[in-house]
């Protein structure tokens, strides 16, 4: 540095700034010029600076080049908030823009389930061949892993609420016999079968704290935690006199577990190859159970969001399905998605 010269550094021609001005660019200088920014995607750009040097009213301009980095926040990932079916496909919503998103087109895939931090989908992929797989999409990235539960013949996936795991049900060919396999969703373990006590297992849902699962065999409901201990069992004839239910009826315990939240078959006319079905809620404590949808109606597809119950329903003689809401008092009857079907929802 010359003896007496003022420095002042002008990032280009006609205005003047300090080297403070400078160094309040992205941009870290110690020891000539280092970058260090992490995380950040990282693009050359060449910037024309002027030193200008003055002492007793001369001036010296010296013009440098310098090459910087100039440094660019990676796009803010996007989470969503339901996932659904519709005649396009498999689809998420949003309520933070009210808009809906395509995932998987067609029949490719069935029984959407929107992860805890509604960041990834689950869904069971069916192959031209007859065969099912659990395959998990990153809603950002667009990345696919299909999910090591070994078994050709897997469907159904269901997310932990911590988002650390995925039940399932799994067919297994030598027994000809069902149950629940768990599974990591990134591939890191090998799947574990939670139900090895029970003949067959059908339809597993979560405990909100993620350390249980509950199943049916369609004359129980068991409770199994991850190494297949059974902590609570309760009759299907306890909770509903009706038929009774098929495999695909969920039931699911309240945040509480003072609640059990299913979809069972009723004994009433239908005027179809089957009978109708409706949702329902038992209260554990109390031994009694209320019914959450009118007669009239196909309803099942149980989920649970706080003191809400989402299922999907149909009246009968019709094909046209909706997504319903309604308070576990049994209030506040609602459609949530029309023309959807299949619904689950973050934690």
């Amino acid at each position: 540095m010359l003896k007496g010269w003022k420095v002042v550094f002008s990032p280009k021609v006609g205005k003047t700034v300090s080297p403070k001005d400078i160094c309040s660019l992205p941009l870290v200088s110690t020891n000539g010029l280092q970058i260090a920014q992490k995380g950040f995607s990282q693009k050359l750009k060449v910037i024309f600076i002027f030193i200008t040097l003055s002492h007793n009213n001369m001036k010296k301009i010296i013009p440098l080049f310098l090459i910087i980095c100039t440094f660019q926040a990676p796009a803010q990932s996007k989470s969503y908030d339901y996932a659904y079916s519709n005649k396009k496909g498999l689809c998420v919503y949003s309520l933070a823009d009210k808009k809906e998103t395509l995932i998987v087109m067609g029949h490719k895939g069935t029984d959407p389930c929107i992860s805890a931090d509604g960041a990834k989908l689950a869904y069971t992929a069916n192959s031209p061949k007859g065969d099912r797989t659990i395959v998990v999409i990153d809603l950002n990235t667009k990345k696919k892993i299909t999910l090591n539960v070994g078994s050709n013949n897997c469907y159904g996936p269901v997310w932990s609420p911590d988002g650390k795991w995925i039940a399932c049900n799994v067919f297994n060919a030598q027994t000809s016999k069902w149950a629940i396999a768990v599974i990591d969703p990134g591939n890191n373990s090998p799947p574990k079968i939670v139900t090895k006590k029970l003949e067959d297992a059908f339809a597993p849902t979560w405990t909100a704290d993620s350390k249980n699962i509950a199943v049916q065999n369609l004359y129980n409901v068991f409770v199994v935690d991850m190494t297949g201990n059974i902590s609570n069992q309760y009759k299907v004839s306890d909770l509903t006199n009706t038929d009774g239910p098929s495999s695909s009826d969920k039931f699911v315990l309240a945040a509480d577990r003072k609640k059990i939240v299913f979809s069972s078959e009723v004994n009433e006319d239908s005027d179809s190859d089957g009978p109708p079905s409706a949702v329902f809620v038992y209260d554990i404590a109390g031994k009694a159970t209320i019914r959450l949808t009118p007669k009239g109606y196909f309803a099942g597809g149980v989920w649970v969001k706080n003191n809400k119950v989402l299922f999907t329903a149909s009246r009968l003689k019709s094909t046209v399905q909706n997504i319903y809401t309604v308070d576990l008092d049994g209030k506040n009857l609602k459609i949530l998605f029309p023309n959807c079907s299949d619904i689950s929802a973050r934690y």
